[in-house]
């Protein structure tokens, strides 16, 4: 019986012992986290892009990254938007910006990619488009911010703002470059509702138009996102630096209460540790808009989030 009793003794304090273990590695990762997202700023110097509207700027910033984690990931999503290009031609390119710091990821990625295109061919006039897809609830600092980003880029692309759900808008477009085949170049992360079982190279569902799915930083993470636009300096949505860590319609986005201090104030986005938590802010919507899903699965209500 005492053999027993110390048996359990024993196997209580081991998985207390395991769990402090556990713990403290928790606190070791989070502590990882937060010195490479503010090592960010202290290397903004040695990639800092003069002119971040400047396409052969930012090309060059981002192919000269030495950041070891960023350079990795970059160069694979560059790579994955080249191949796009050198698939479908850039002006079968569409990009995806609603304002959301995912969005801005690949907005500046394709730019890179769409000026490496005209370096390997002088003669390459043609632009890719972005699409922004309006829908009524929007924040109106994510419009102004799509306005000053589109009237910052405004000759590298064609644009297209379009009223309604993304289905119907998508619809419109392949309408209207058929038969020319289209690509669509898209923010979405594994761990995104819409992401289950997507590749980089991902061809739409059969209840949506046709298409492919480009999805260059399918493999980011929430704090590949921020080290990314932090390191090298590209403007995101104010909302961001208000605690907002996820961007939708009005009606579904609040502040994240992991960011919440004793004061009422919030963190800046990028201050969230537990990556986990970046929907923490969001509400599940009303089942009538289209929204971006995953393959197979018909629309529902949110829009990709951001």
């Amino acid at each position: 019986m005492r053999l027993v009793r110390l048996w359990c003794i024993i196997f209580v304090l081991a998985v207390r012992s395991c769990g402090f273990v556990c713990f403290r590695h928790r606190l070791q990762h989070h502590e990882i986290v937060r010195q490479r997202m503010s090592s960010s700023l202290s290397t903004f110097d040695q990639v800092r892009i003069e002119d971040w509207r400047d396409a052969s700027q930012l090309h060059a910033a981002l192919c000269s990254c030495q950041d070891t984690e960023l350079m990795p990931i970059v160069r694979r999503s560059l790579r994955i938007l080249s191949d796009a290009i050198r698939i479908f031609g850039v002006d079968s390119i569409y990009v995806s910006f609603n304002g959301g710091k995912d969005a801005v990821v690949i907005l500046h990625l394709l730019r890179a990619a769409a000026y490496a295109a005209t370096l390997s061919n002088q003669n390459e006039s043609r632009k890719p488009h972005l699409v922004y897809f309006d829908s009524r609830g929007e924040f109106n600092e994510v419009r102004n911010f799509v306005s000053d980003t589109c009237s910052n880029v405004s000759d590298e692309f064609h644009f297209h703002f379009l009223n309604g759900g993304f289905v119907s808008g998508l619809t419109e477009l392949v309408n209207q470059t058929k038969p020319q085949p289209l690509s669509f170049v898209l923010g979405t992360r594994q761990g995104d509702p819409n992401s289950g079982g997507q590749e980089h190279f991902e061809p739409s569902s059969d209840w949506m138009p046709p298409f492919m799915r480009v999805n260059p930083i399918l493999d980011w993470s929430y704090g590949d996102v921020w080290h990314f636009l932090r390191y090298f300096g590209l403007p995101y949505c104010s909302l961001y630096d208000a605690g907002y860590t996820s961007l939708g319609s009005q009606q579904s986005t609040f502040q994240n209460p992991a960011l919440q201090q004793e004061d009422g104030t919030y963190l800046p986005a990028y201050e969230l540790d537990d990556f986990s938590l970046e929907r923490a802010g969001r509400v599940e919507a009303s089942p009538n808009a289209g929204a971006v899903r995953s393959p197979g699965k018909p629309p529902s209500a949110a829009r990709s989030s951001s």
